[in-house]
């Protein structure tokens, strides 16, 4: 997996080091002088001071949120598991869905910790001396409950992927878009709970005051122009297709290619705009683009609404990583636009859609 490049820091006071910057220099000790006083009494030379960590900063403030509810999720999953028997013989709808969160859940987690809290978690699992974890008080105990914990999820990292450090949104947006995909998939095949409709970009503001002692940083201008460079040239060729799939097609699947041509070339014009606004490749529309295969048989036509779907799911995530704050509410709401597009479209999806999982925390948030 290529991840995305460590974002440059700023800070806003060189005369008040930050959270981030004691931490990575090591330097807690040095700033710990031996005091030097006049008159009597003794001198304790080398004893370093009590050393008071500063607060949490953002990123810290919502990994916190979030792991609480993942860890809700995975206590309500495995309540849910044990309920219905988690043999699939009387609902294997269920227990499919089931199944897949109880792999999803444990990557997104581990894609939230910093490297401390994994190396712990690491010896949790290895060593038995070591209790484990009791469940959160506050788990879900049917679906209905557990479709709400996903559905908090789900907001909840969309508030932290508008405001928290690049390196850390990309992963938290891959999250939300699962989830996204997850809820609806859990509501279906349980017929329990409800799932509201996604907030409109307009809503996705900040819902958290940033510490000054340890402000989010972004990335590299140059991923940011390249990831929207992306993202437009992919809306305006989705628009295009489904305009071509809604003229091979009518009644209800008609309107459906229409109104997702409509999104996307939208969705593209908007992007447009902000590009232009920052300097950015503004990417114009075509007339004709080229189709799979030059003249789409059946099989491919079908294929289409999913495999666009899931190329723009990752565009958008890449984008909420590299993209300024401000910019980022309609990237982060068209990842997970485009995983409601894939419910009932595709069987399986990545834990962290963008990024490969691996044995490790994805990102330290800093």
């Amino acid at each position: 997996m290529m991840r995305p490049d460590r974002p440059s820091r700023r800070f806003p006071s060189a005369r008040r080091p930050t959270r981030r910057r004691l931490l990575a220099s090591g330097a807690v000790g040095a700033l710990a002088l031996p005091a030097v006083l006049s008159g009597c009494g003794t001198i304790r030379l080398g004893g370093p001071e009590r050393y008071t960590p500063p607060p949490p900063g953002i990123d810290d403030l919502f990994r916190t949120d979030l792991l609480a509810l993942l860890d809700r999720a995975v206590a309500g999953r495995d309540a849910l598991a044990e309920a219905t028997g988690g043999t699939g013989e009387t609902d294997p709808a269920l227990a499919t869905v089931l199944e897949d969160l109880a792999s999803a859940l444990p990557v997104q987690r581990t894609a939230l910790l910093t490297g401390a809290q994994h190396e712990q978690e690491q010896q949790k699992a290895t060593d038995p001396a070591v209790p484990s974890s009791p469940a959160p008080p506050d788990s879900p105990q049917d679906a209905a409950g557990l479709v709400a914990v996903l559905v908090e999820l789900r907001e909840t990292a969309a508030d932290a992927a508008r405001q928290v450090s690049g390196s850390l949104a990309r992963p938290v947006a891959a999250i939300g878009a699962r989830t996204a995909w997850s809820v609806h998939g859990l509501q279906r095949a349980a017929q329990a709970g409800e799932v509201p409709s996604l907030r409109n970009a307009e809503e996705i503001t900040p819902s958290r005051e940033v510490p000054e002692t340890d402000p989010p940083s972004i990335g590299a201008e140059v991923d940011y122009h390249s990831t929207i460079e992306r993202a437009q040239q992919q809306e305006w060729y989705a628009g295009y297709v489904h305009e071509v799939l809604a003229a091979r097609t009518g009644g209800a699947e008609r309107e459906e290619h229409l109104t997702l041509s409509d999104r996307h070339r939208r969705r593209a014009e908007t992007l447009g705009g902000i590009a232009e606004e920052d300097g950015a490749p503004v990417v114009a529309r075509q007339a004709v683009y080229a189709l799979p295969g030059g003249e789409l048989d059946q099989q491919t036509a079908d294929s289409l609404p999913a495999l666009l779907a899931r190329e723009l799911l990752v565009d958008h995530v890449a984008l909420v990583g590299a993209a300024p704050f401000a910019r980022r509410p309609l990237p982060i709401l068209a990842a997970m636009q485009e995983a409601e597009v894939l419910v009932g479209r595709v069987e399986e999806m990545r834990p962290l859609p963008s990024l490969e999982a691996e044995e490790g925390p994805v990102s330290d948030g800093g």
